[in-house]
């Protein structure tokens, strides 16, 4: 602070004159000699200020709002177009569209919701998801579809595969002897 001080002292009494039109400098002849506060700063020389605590009248400060779940519009044909897709979200989730493709596109979701024509590399607004699953598509390239599925079901496990097919067993492998 006190190092502070005196670097705007010096600043002020530089810009100054003497009356006679000439900036104070130090004389060329005497070295000069740093003032005390101009010292370094050592441990001794800090001081801990110790952190307020809450008001436990007030109530608490809101949570902070989860970040959005984004969706990159990155084609303009088919389910490609977006990347991820499907995307894994829960209902209440916010999801961005954001177009990384070099053509305009309007998304709505297929319950209606309007996400908005999104310009190239500019983000739609957050829209909180009313429903677990939905679908939604560009309304100016109809091939671009896309899935939003419920984060909190499971995915479907895969079908067993049957084993291969060998063909018939050799009759004289099963007999008894």
């Amino acid at each position: 602070m006190r190092l502070a001080a005196l670097l705007v002292l010096l600043a002020v009494a530089a810009s100054s004159s003497c009356g006679d039109g000439h900036p104070i400098a130090p004389s060329p002849v005497a070295p000069f000699a740093a003032p005390e506060a101009a010292r370094q700063l050592g441990p001794s020389d800090y001081h801990e200020t110790p952190m307020p605590m809450p008001d436990p009248t007030l109530p608490p400060a809101p949570a902070p709002e989860p970040a959005a779940m984004a969706i990159m519009i990155v084609g303009t044909s088919g389910a490609g177009a977006f990347a991820p897709n499907p995307l894994q979200a829960a209902m209440g989730s916010a999801v961005v569209w954001t177009n990384t493709d070099a053509t305009l596109h309007r998304i709505v979701l297929d319950d209606g919701t309007s996400v908005g024509t999104i310009m190239p590399g500019q983000s739609s607004a957050p829209i909180t998801l009313g429903a677990a699953s939905v679908t939604y598509r560009c309304t100016l390239h109809p091939s671009m579809v896309g899935t939003i599925r419920d984060a909190s079901v499971a995915a479907p496990a895969p079908m067993p595969e049957p084993p291969p097919d060998l063909g018939e067993p050799d009759p004289g492998y099963y007999s008894q002897s």
